[in-house]
């Protein structure tokens, strides 16, 4: 690829010489000095290309580092408010496992809320495989466009081609944002998850609805509700993001 830039080159520097013969002032380089140095300078930047793509994945990196530091541990929406992490003693398992039967005992509608529960579940496992497969199809990309490159790189000598490299760059940053609009999906999804659950049924119905006997189906909406927008935010994150940078 390298030597393909410097071939590049040499017939940029042949191709604006012959237009340059039909000038009235006479032979010419094609070339003016400024031009020459843009595509002397565009070589060098094809023989340094893997150490450019290397700083930039590492800026790309550290701002991806960031988001992921403040996405939420991948668990159930109904267990978040569990201290799972907290030892917990026999006598209190067996306290909170008599508790759930009990509320399982008076609560006429209570298979909605396990039906709810179960939803959650279920959404919790596609996120555990969606996103290695979301950064396997990343990576695998990441990986197509790394081997263009120098390529893309060589072609911007000529003029007809320059956009290519500004548009790669631009490409490059998109795919790698789309790993922090992924997590910026889950945070915004726990935000509203919790505050639907402790603020807005409480003030839509003005009491505490937990005490009402249509609890569970209240919850099973919020469920439902949240599963709809998780999804719609992952599709409307990522063609946003593309976008963003692309346009």
């Amino acid at each position: 690829m390298k030597t393909l830039a410097v071939l590049f080159f040499l017939v940029n520097i042949l191709k604006k010489y012959n237009e340059g013969i039909v000038e009235k002032d006479g032979y010419t380089w094609g070339l003016s000095p400024a031009e020459l140095a843009k595509n002397f300078a565009v070589v060098l930047l094809v023989i340094f290309s893997t150490q450019i793509l290397g700083f930039f994945d590492g800026i790309l990196v550290a701002i991806e580092n960031q988001y992921r530091e403040t996405a939420p541990a991948l668990l159930p929406l109904q267990m978040q408010e569990i201290p799972i992490e907290e030892d917990v003693s026999a006598l209190d398992a067996m306290r909170k496992a008599m508790a759930l039967l009990y509320e399982a005992l008076v609560t006429p509608l209570y298979g909605f809320k396990t039906f709810a529960f179960l939803i959650s579940l279920f959404l919790w496992i596609i996120d555990l495989f969606i996103y290695p497969l979301f950064l396997a199809e990343r990576y695998f990309i990441l990986g197509i466009m790394q081997a263009f490159f120098p390529l893309i790189l060589s072609l911007s000598v000529f003029e007809k081609f320059r956009s290519m490299a500004y548009s790669f760059f631009r490409i490059y940053a998109g795919v790698y944002m789309l790993v922090p609009a992924f997590f910026l999906v889950n945070v915004f999804i726990n935000a509203i998850y919790t505050e639907i659950n402790t603020n807005f049924w409480q003030n839509l119905f003005g009491t505490d609805y937990d005490s009402n006997f249509f609890a569970p189906v209240v919850e099973l909406g919020s469920i439902g509700f949240i599963v709809f927008l998780k999804f719609k935010l992952y599709r409307r994150a990522i063609s946003f993001t593309l976008r963003l940078f692309t346009s």
